[in-house]
């Protein structure tokens, strides 16, 4: 589906989005030379990934580190030939300090599951609910983006255009 870069805090003036899915990069020039009604909708979705995205950020920070410093710690009994219950102790406590960064990382996957789910509802429910565009519009772009989930990027902008371009030609009449 959908993966949004972790590039943030979601770098409050820069919104890094890297969908993979939709093979879209978008970096801050990239942003700032979005129209304005295009960089709303991308602050809206950049809204709804933000407290998620965060979440998993502090999982994997956490984690790989934690990982890292339990594995190398373990590695240093590699050629250990005495064992006393004080050593049993100390990997013990290693085996479950990496146990519990594989977990964080398991979790974070899962995070990044969760924010793909979000965004790819969030642009479901944007274009239902368009006032501009036909039933049958609508109807196209939806079924669009969930027949076709590698493209929902280009195809929530391409709404977005058709949108705009339908809001100001009802505007000049």
């Amino acid at each position: 589906m959908l993966e949004l870069s972790y590039d943030i805090n979601i770098k409050s003036t820069n919104f890094c989005c890297n969908i993979q899915a939709g093979g879209m990069f978008m970096d801050l020039e990239t942003f700032n030379q979005m129209p304005a009604f295009m960089r709303k909708e991308m602050e809206n979705l950049k809204q709804v990934a933000a407290p998620i995205l965060k979440k998993r950020l502090i999982f994997l920070f956490t984690a790989v580190p934690l990982l890292v410093i339990s594995l190398v710690y373990l590695s240093s009994f590699w050629g250990e030939t005495h064992f006393g219950t004080e050593t049993f102790v100390k990997i013990g406590i290693a085996a479950l300090g990496a146990a519990f960064g594989m977990a964080l990382i398991r979790e974070s996957s899962y995070q990044k599951r969760n924010v793909q789910q979000k965004v790819f509802q969030y642009i479901l429910e944007r274009m239902q609910k368009s006032e501009v565009l036909s039933d049958e519009r609508k109807t196209r772009y939806v079924t669009a983006v969930k027949e076709q989930p590698f493209t929902v990027m280009s195809n929530f902008m391409e709404f977005l255009n058709e949108e705009e371009s339908r809001r100001q030609h009802l505007a000049e009449l």
